[in-house]
C-alpha cells in the first residue's frame, strides 16, 4: 500500500513541509539540514512515503557510523500530513503508517550492517505515542541527540503584547539597556560569525557544555544563507552577549548563543533576546521555538541556568517523545552502555509520558 521512494527535488520536498499544517517541525527535517550533513561527510537518505500517488510522509535518515555502533538516524521526523481525505479512506495515522514501512527500513539496515534504528520523532511526550513504539519493538533510547523539550513563544500577538507578557522585573533589563544606549547588531558579516565562534567557545568552559566546533558554525551560515541571523548587543564596544537563529518557514529556531556578562545592571543578555524576538516577528515568524530546556524546574539539571532565562519570555513548554530505539543487533546493546554512562555522568534525565 506504501511506497518509499527516494525525494531528489527541494521543491517537492519543502513545500510538501511548509504547505502542511503540522503541530511541531524544525529545520532538522528541511532540506538545508541534508545540505549541512553532507558538508559533514554524512550518508543521508530522504524518502518520501507515497499512499498510491498522494506523499504523504517525509523522513530524513542519517546514517551514523560511529566506533560504538552503527545506526539509523531520524531527527524531529517523520512528518506526516493526516489530510481529511486520506484519513476517511485509510483510517490509519502515524503510527500505521510507520509499521507498513518499517519491514523496509529493516531490511535495509540490516542489508547496510546497521546496529539499530533510532527516531527523535516530531510527536507528543503522550503514553499513547510511548505504547505505541513499544508496541513495533521500540525502547527509550539512553541519550538524547536534539532538543525534546523546547520552550515556544507565539509570534502572533502584537509586538507590544509580547513584551508585557514578560514580567516586569524582565523588561526592566530591556528598558534599561535600550536607555543605555547599548548597541544591536544584525548581520553576518565575517567578523561577527567569528566573534560568535570565539564566545560560544569560552562560554562552554564557564557552564560546562560541549561546544560546536567553529567549522560546525561556518557550515551553517554556508547552507542557511538567509534563513541564518546573528544578533549581538555590545556596550562600551565590547559584545555581551551575541546569538544565532535559523528560520524555516514560520518557525524561527534560538539555536547557538554566548554571553560575556560585564554590565550586570542591564545585563544585554536580555535586550538581545527580545531583538531576536522581533526580527522573527518580522520576518513573519508565528513560533520562536527557544530550543532546548529541562524537562522541569530543578535547578540540578545540567541546563537549568539556561532554561530559567527562556522561561523568562513567558508562552509554553512543548514535550516531544523521548528518543526511541529500534535494536537490530547484540551490538547495540555495548551502544547502550556507553550512552547510559555518559547520560549519568552529564546529569540528564527525561519527562515521563503523560
Amino acid at each position: 500500500m506504501y511506497k518509499l521512494k527516494i525525494v531528489t527535488n527541494k521543491d517537492t520536498w519543502n513545500n510538501f513541509i511548509t504547505e502542511s499544517d503540522f503541530e511541531f517541525y524544525s529545520f532538522l527535517q528541511s532540506w538545508e539540514w541534508w545540505e549541512f550533513q553532507i558538508l559533514a561527510w554524512k550518508d543521508i537518505l530522504r524518502l518520501g512515503i507515497y499512499n498510491e500517488n498522494e506523499l504523504i510522509w517525509v523522513m530524513q535518515i542519517i546514517k551514523v557510523r560511529a566506533k560504538r555502533a552503527f545506526y539509523l538516524f531520524v531527527p524531529h521526523g517523520p512528518l506526516i500530513v493526516e489530510s481529511k481525505k486520506w484519513k476517511e479512506e485509510s483510517k490509519q495515522g502515524f503510527f500505521e503508517v510507520l509499521k507498513g514501512i518499517l519491514p523496509e527500513l529493516k531490511d535495509l539496515a540490516k542489508k547496510e550492517k546497521f546496529d539499530f534504528i533510532r527516531f527523535n520523532s516530531a510527536v507528543k511526550n503522550t503514553l499513547q505515542n510511548k505504547q505505541e513504539f513499544e508496541f513495533l519493538g521500540f525502547i527509550n533510547a539512553p541519550m538524547h541527540e536534539h532538543a525534546e523539550d523546547t520552550h515556544l513563544l507565539n509570534l502572533t500577538p502584537s509586538e507590544d503584547e509580547l513584551l508585557n507578557n514578560i514580567k516586569k522585573g524582565d523588561r526592566y533589563y530591556i528598558n534599561r539597556a535600550i536607555k543605555e544606549w547599548v548597541g544591536v547588531f544584525i548581520w553576518n558579516t565575517p567578523e561577527q560569525i567569528e566573534i560568535l565562534s570565539i564566545m560560544h567557545e569560552e562560554h562552554s568552559k564557564k557552564v560546562w557544555y560541549h561546544p560546536f566546533s567553529r567549522e560546525f558554525i561556518q557550515n551553517l551560515y554556508s547552507v542557511f544563507t538567509d534563513n541564518i541571523t546573528t544578533i549581538s548587543t555590545r556596550y562600551d564596544s565590547s559584545v555581551e552577549s551575541i546569538l544565532m537563529t535559523i528560520k524555516f518557514w514560520k518557525t524561527c529556531v534560538y539555536y547557538i548563543a554566548a554571553s560575556d556578562i560585564k554590565s550586570h545592571k542591564f545585563s544585554p543578555n536580555y535586550l538581545c533576546q527580545w531583538e531576536a524576538i522581533k526580527k522573527a516577528k518580522a520576518d513573519w515568524c508565528d513560533i520562536y521555538n527557544f530550543w532546548w530546556v529541562s524537562p522541569d524546574d530543578n535547578p540540578k539539571h545540567p541546563i537549568a541556568w539556561v532554561t530559567k532565562f527562556k522561561r523568562k519570555f513567558a508562552w509554553y513548554d512543548y514535550s516531544l517523545l523521548h528518543a526511541q530505539d529500534l535494536p537490530l543487533t547484540f551490538k547495540y546493546w555495548f551502544n547502550y552502555l556507553i550512552e547510559t554512562i555518559r547520560r549519568i555522568k552529564r546529569g540528564y534525565y527525561y519527562k515521563k509520558p503523560q
